[in-house]
Formats: structure tokens, C-alpha cells, sequence
């Protein structure tokens, strides 16, 4: 009976054992996938904030750049003169002039261009073609078209009726007549992009504030095209945001730009809003250049229109090295385009003695949208109050407004802690994705922690009750699934029924399973159930000569074979003198009485 009830209460264990492992593991699986899908959840809803993906540093980099870059609008005020066939020479516009682009004596035209801030104070880097445009073919074909209305007027008026403007302007072309271009004067003016004053109402430039445009006032130094293409100058902006110079020496081929600008084949419309909307290409370093005179270019591919040039091309950490110049058409759907390199610009900056760091809107924007993307504790607190600072300081700078209304909302849940809040959350756990696949591994590990400790427990179990899975087999005769403890040995010797007197204790077919082992033969099985040999390691059987020597042993027998059987605590019925379980081979629970032999 106390075996029955070891037996039982093992296996009682035993359940309540596996019910714990089974609601652990069920427990981890379901919170991992329950973190899991709220982070990337909450990812989802990320995606869609002003910025972007401004946890990357080199998104958040051209994020803070933006700002900073301007467009560039420089008009060009020329005549056009023109040798009539007669010999007559004539200036145009006059006076009866209808041509919308006549601007009193002259013809005006624009040239579109772009430029970054490179201080506070209103200095700016650009490309010295986007303020000086080049007096070659393209731009008299330009003035041509601009006069050919006014020019076929006048010939009409002098005996050439039914020329017309087509007329002139192939005329032109071809030499039959035969005309000129002189400049005058050229007048450039700043823009404010939308990523610094935000929507515009104007719905033409004549309506745009003040705050928006300023006039160059002045050209502090420039390089022509032919050479280094490059010029620094100045408008009265005050207290503007800007970009650091970068090493151009530092870029390499395969090196993946930035650029930042105002294509001119994005301009659908001609609202300022569309008009001062930047837009933003990659692109990629092909090759390092160096011209006849020495000069150092970067050899980029990538998207970069008319319009772009002057803008910056940002490295990875959103400082400029290079500055857009010219391309070549190829003719083809490629062209090939070259920057100039910002050491140029650089050794300019330190000869004119320009001071270039970061003024207080500047650092004021960075840092808020430093905090905006972090994942401190508190971030979306300290950024609605930076953002805050800026909109009572600036209140033309409208770049926060998308992400002022997004922190506000954020804040407004947010829990800020009392203590610690300016403890970074580590790298690893930056990304909610990756926090995710965090989170899916530890559980994972927790999960293997609980089976490994369920493992041993129940290992500590069976050596403590010793469970057998199968009644009535007969012990391992080839030696221990689990071998006793040194100097415990005598407390597990096979147990052999006592002989009867008169009778011969007779080998049998088992006596050798012990020998590889050094162990003594063993005694014949006693029932038909010890000659299941489970796990038994082959043994070569040796014939037994047909003697009374060689027949077994009478054993004496239990009165009942059921009644003789009794329940071991691991649940598997044995023989009381059994040594070990007839399935597993674990130990009886129990030492048996040593055999006792008769002397033939």
C-alpha cells in the first residue's frame, strides 16, 4: 500500500507538473504575440507622422535641412538689335512696344536657380551661372523669341507685309537677319521655400509678404562656370537657419548623396506654394573629376534637372560637400552631371572671415526635432516645448506647425517619469520592429527556460521514486540505464530465488549478459517474464550440452502470478524480489534480501 500511494502521489506530480508547463508556455506564446503585434502596430501608426522616418539620422539630417535651402530667381534685362536686310539697324523694344516681357526699355527675362543658407546672417552658397547666367545660344535664342513679335511689327510697318513672328524667328536663326544680344543689368532675389514659411496664401509672387523675398545685396565672391562655378552672397534675412560645410575630400565612389532643390520640371503650376516647394533626389557618386585647370569636381548619377543647380548635395550626416553646377546631355535618357566640391567653398568662408555656426533659430530646430524623433522618456514633452519656443520667437518660421500639432497630440498621453527621464532607450530597442523581434526572443528563451527546468525536476523525481513503465519484465541483464552510486553497488545485486535442497544450480542462456562488464553469471529467470530482454546489448549464445547440468534450476514460485505482482511508485507492476524494473531498468524501491545459494 505504500508503494500503491508513492506511486500515486509521483504520478499526481507529475500532472500538476505538466499543467504548469503547458500554462507557462501557453502563457509566453501568447504575450510575445500580443507585444509583438502591438509595437508593430504602433509602428504602422508611426509611418504615418510629419517627417517621416525621422528616427534615421541621415532622414532627420535633410529634415532639419530643408529649410535652409532657397530658390533663386535672377532676372536678366537686355535689347536685342537687329541688322535689317536694307542695312538699317535697329534697337529693340521701342517705345510701341507690346510685348509682355518689355520692361520700359529693356526685355526682361528670369533664370531659375537654388542656394543654401551657410549662415545666419543671410550669406549663401550658390552657383555662380545661377546669378550670372551665361551669355550663349540658349539665352539670345531666348531674347530672340521674347523680340520677334515687336521686330515683325516694325517690318511690317517698313514694307514687309505679312511677316510674321515665326518669320523673325527664322530669320534669325538662319543669319538672314542678322541681331544681338546686350545685357544691360541682372537683378537676383531669395526665396524662402515652403519648408520654412509653410502654405502660402499669395496666389502670385506680386503678393508675396516681405519675410518670404530679399534682394542679393551683394556678391561677396564668385568663380565663373569655366572655372569653379561657385559664389557666396548675401541677403537681409536675419537669424535664418543653415548648413555646415562639409570634407568633399571625404567622399568616394559609390558614396549616396543628397540633393536639395527646385527642379524646373516640377514646377506644375505657377503658385508660389508649387514655386517654392523643394524637392529632394538621391543620388550616387560616380566618379572624381579634375579639370584642365586643376579644378576638383564630383562626377554624380542620379536624378538632377535644370533648376537644381546651386543647391547643396548632402553626405549621410547632412553637411554639404558638394554644390550642383552643370551636366552633360548625352542624348540618351542619361546625362551626366558634376558638382563642385565644398572645399572650395570653405577656404571662401575663411578668407572672408564669415562666422558660421549655429545660430539660435537653427539650434533651437535641431534640437526639437532631435527630441521629436527620440526615444528618451519625456521626448514628446521636451519637443512640444521646443517647438513651442520657436513659434513664439519666430513666428514666420510655419516649418513646425505639422509637427507641433503631432507632438501636442502625443504629449498629451504621454507619461513623463519622475525620475530618470533622460535615460536613453538602448540602441537594440530603438525601432519598434526591432523591439518586437526583441520581445519574441526572450520569450523564446523564457519558453526553453521552462522546459529545461521541467526537465530537471522531473529527472529529480524519477531518481527520487524511481518510476518503471512496464509490469512484469525482467531486470537489465546487460547492466544499469542509470548506473547506482559509487559504493551503493550491494544494494542492487540481482536478487536469485533460493535453491532448492538436492537440487544443481544450473547455468543458463543469461549467466554470460554480465561478462563484458567483469560482472559474475547471473541466475536464470524465474518466470517466463524475466526473458524480456528490452534494450538488451546481443550477447553470444553458447550450446549447453544436453545434461541435467544444463537444465535451470527449480525456482519457487509465487502463490499467485497477478497477486505476487505489486505497483512501483513509478506507476509499473514488478515481482516484490525484483531488482530493477522489467521496462526501464530503474531500481526497486526497495532492497531486496540478498540471494542465498546451497552449496551442490
Amino acid at each position: 500500500m505504500n508503494q500503491e500511494k508513492i506511486a500515486q502521489n509521483a504520478s499526481s506530480s507529475l500532472y500538476r507538473m505538466n499543467r504548469i508547463v503547458v500554462l507557462g508556455m501557453t502563457f509566453t506564446v501568447l504575450l510575445a504575440l500580443l507585444l509583438s503585434n502591438t509595437f508593430i502596430t504602433a509602428t504602422a501608426k508611426a509611418e504615418g507622422r510629419p517627417g517621416g522616418n525621422v528616427e534615421d539620422p541621415e532622414v532627420r539630417a535633410v529634415v532639419i535641412a530643408k529649410p535652409a535651402v532657397v530658390r533663386i530667381a535672377t532676372t536678366i534685362f537686355a535689347t536685342v538689335t537687329v541688322r535689317m536686310k536694307s542695312g538699317e539697324t535697329v534697337k529693340f523694344p521701342q517705345g510701341s512696344s507690346t510685348s509682355e516681357n518689355a520692361v520700359g526699355s529693356n526685355y526682361a527675362g528670369s533664370a531659375l536657380g537654388s542656394g543654401t543658407f551657410i549662415s545666419s546672417q543671410g550669406d549663401i552658397l550658390t552657383a555662380d551661372h545661377v546669378i550670372n547666367p551665361p551669355k550663349d545660344d540658349s539665352l539670345a535664342l531666348y531674347f530672340y523669341q521674347v523680340a520677334a513679335p515687336d521686330i515683325a511689327l516694325y517690318l511690317n510697318e517698313h514694307g514687309e507685309k505679312g511677316t510674321t513672328a515665326e518669320d523673325v524667328e527664322n530669320q534669325l536663326k538662319s543669319g538672314q537677319l542678322r541681331g544681338a544680344i546686350d545685357i544691360t543689368k541682372t537683378e537676383s532675389v531669395v526665396f524662402l521655400s515652403t519648408d520654412y514659411t509653410g502654405p502660402l496664401d499669395a496666389s502670385s509672387f506680386r503678393e508675396l509678404p516681405d519675410f518670404v523675398q530679399k534682394p542679393v545685396d551683394k556678391v561677396y565672391k564668385e568663380s565663373s562656370i569655366e572655372d569653379k562655378d561657385m559664389a557666396i552672397i548675401h541677403a537681409a534675412f536675419t537669424d535664418t537657419p543653415h548648413i555646415q560645410l562639409g570634407d568633399s575630400s571625404s567622399v568616394q565612389q559609390q558614396d549616396n548623396l543628397t540633393i536639395i532643390g527646385f527642379p524646373g520640371n516640377g514646377d506644375v503650376s505657377d503658385t508660389p506654394t508649387n514655386m517654392l516647394t523643394s524637392s529632394v533626389n538621391k543620388i550616387t557618386v560616380s566618379s572624381i573629376k579634375t579639370t584642365n585647370n586643376g579644378t576638383r569636381l564630383i562626377q554624380v548619377g542620379g536624378n538632377v534637372e535644370h533648376g537644381d543647380s546651386g543647391g547643396p548635395a548632402l553626405d549621410s550626416k547632412g553637411t554639404v560637400v558638394g554644390i550642383v553646377s552643370f551636366g552633360l546631355d548625352s542624348g540618351g535618357r542619361g546625362n551626366t552631371s558634376f558638382l563642385q566640391t565644398s572645399n572650395y567653398a570653405r577656404e571662401w568662408v575663411e578668407q572672408l572671415g564669415l562666422d558660421t555656426k549655429p545660430g539660435s533659430l537653427q539650434k533651437l530646430w535641431s534640437d526639437a526635432m532631435n527630441a521629436y524623433a527620440s526615444n528618451e522618456a519625456g521626448h514628446w514633452h521636451k519637443a512640444l516645448d521646443l517647438f513651442n519656443q520657436i513659434e513664439k520667437k519666430y513666428p514666420d518660421f510655419k516649418a513646425i506647425k505639422s509637427y507641433q500639432d503631432y507632438t501636442e497630440k502625443q504629449a498629451a498621453t504621454e507619461k513623463v517619469p519622475t525620475t530618470n527621464q533622460n535615460q536613453p532607450v538602448p540602441a537594440l530597442l530603438s525601432s519598434p520592429i526591432t523591439l518586437a523581434i526583441t520581445i519574441a526572443v526572450i520569450a523564446f528563451v523564457a519558453l526553453l527556460c521552462i522546459v529545461l527546468a521541467y526537465l530537471v525536476i522531473r529527472s529529480g523525481n524519477r531518481r527520487k521514486v524511481q518510476p518503471a513503465p512496464f509490469a512484469g519484465g525482467a531486470p537489465y541483464s546487460t547492466g544499469f540505464v542509470n548506473a547506482p552510486p559509487q559504493g551503493q553497488y550491494n544494494q542492487f545485486q540481482r536478487y536469485a530465488p533460493v535453491p532448492q535442497p538436492g537440487q544443481q544450480q544450473a547455468p543458463s542462456q543469461f549467466d554470460n549478459s554480465m561478462y563484458a562488464f567483469g560482472a559474475p553469471p547471473s541466475p536464470a529467470p524465474s518466470s517466463i517474464a524475466d526473458e524480456v530482454t528490452v534494450r538488451r546489448a546481443p550477447v553470444p549464445q553458447q550450446s549447453q550440452p544436453n545434461s541435467p547440468m544444463a537444465q535451470p534450476v527449480p525456482k519457487q514460485q509465487p502463490a499467485s502470478s497477478s497477486a505476487g505482482l505489486s505497483v512501483w511508485p513509478c506507476g509499473h507492476s514488478n515481482r516484490p524480489e525484483a531488482r530493477f524494473c522489467g521496462v526501464c531498468g530503474e531500481p526497486a524501491p526497495h532492497t531486496p534480501p540478498p540471494p542465498h545459494h546451497v552449496e551442490q
